[in-house]
């Protein structure tokens, strides 16, 4: 299916009346994209098709994922494992660039851009993914629906799931620190923003079982992030299987110390803002844990959010591991 042909729905409904007032830059309101109504912002209508229409290659490499999910995490350490564990390259240049973000120019408004300065990515992100030499290495978090060129080709795809509960909670500070979001509400008004998929990107479920739902082919890998966190050197080692790699032990905990949490904050070629040059670990790396939301959680939203995914996981096999 073209872009063109695809169903796009301008929401005027009031749970999206109720989210737009919170994003100050969100002042043409948001759109569904495709038969799923993925939740994008109005310039999407005009910016998406180089996104839907993108060309991978052969030898790229996608981490794919719903925001908040582990991304940076991942990048870091596919980057590193498919490069043979090259930490001097790794210092030398910031992941926005070795692991470039496909669309972000395509889904923050132009006055949240205008906020955001110091690489090209920030003038046309897609242009900016294509030129980077082979092997590329890009990130998104566009659900499957809306790649369907990479979706259908060979290149090595990386999807990661985590928990919705965490996700809501990181996703929240992420927005409400981001000077190019500036989300003004308050966590339980976010939580419902978010169950009512009217966040970016959402809805969330259906992002998630794209994923799930390609697990098995050779070319896709999926990760959980609670794996990550509660196992690194055994998601590790997947990585690297997926890439045909073989690391000893020792060559495994040097890469576990450098994706150490405390370490990956004081990283600057990960956790630097481009554009704001300080650390800002609302916006980049948070905690890093499992379990967040238990100390976020009013009961009423837990009682909300167990009913949610109770609805959306009624008819999967999808079980997150905690």
């Amino acid at each position: 299916m073209s872009f063109k042909n695809l169903k796009f729905e301008i929401f005027k409904d009031e749970k999206t009346a109720e989210a737009i007032k919170h994003y100050p830059y969100c002042l043409r309101g948001l759109v569904g994209v495709g038969e799923k109504k993925w939740c994008l912002p109005h310039k999407f209508l005009t910016l998406g098709e180089e996104v839907y229409n993108f060309e991978p290659r052969p030898d790229d490499t996608y981490v794919i994922t719903f925001p908040r999910s582990g991304t940076t995490l991942t990048q870091e350490l596919v980057w590193l494992v498919a490069n043979d564990i090259n930490f001097d390259d790794a210092s030398r240049e910031h992941l926005y660039e070795r692991f470039r973000f496909l669309e972000i120019t395509t889904v923050l408004e132009d006055e949240g851009l205008l906020k955001m300065s110091g690489s090209d990515m920030w003038q046309n992100s897609v242009k900016f993914a294509d030129e980077q030499p082979s092997p590329r290495f890009i990130k998104s978090h566009m659900p499957f629906d809306l790649l369907p060129n990479v979706v259908n080709s060979d290149c090595k795809i990386i999807y990661v799931a985590r928990n919705p509960r965490d996700v809501v909670v990181s996703w929240y500070h992420f927005q409400k620190g981001n000077k190019a979001i500036k989300y003004n509400g308050n966590f339980e008004q976010f939580c419902d923003i978010f169950m009512n998929s009217r966040t970016i990107y959402d809805p969330y479920w259906e992002h998630v079982k794209e994923g799930w739902a390609k697990r098995h082919r050779p070319n896709t890998l999926f990760l959980f992030y609670e794996d990550l966190i509660k196992d690194l050197p055994g998601c590790i080692r997947k990585v690297a299987a997926f890439y045909g790699k073989n690391y000893n032990d020792e060559q495994i905990a040097k890469l576990v110390d450098h994706l150490n949490i405390k370490k990956f904050r004081e990283n600057k070629m990960v956790n630097v803002a481009i554009g704001d040059g300080s650390k800002n670990e609302s916006l980049f790396i948070r905690k890093g844990i499992v379990g967040d939301w238990i100390e976020n959680f009013t009961p009423e939203i837990e009682i909300k959010f167990n009913k949610w995914i109770a609805e959306n996981t009624k008819d999967t096999d999808l079980i997150f591991p905690c």
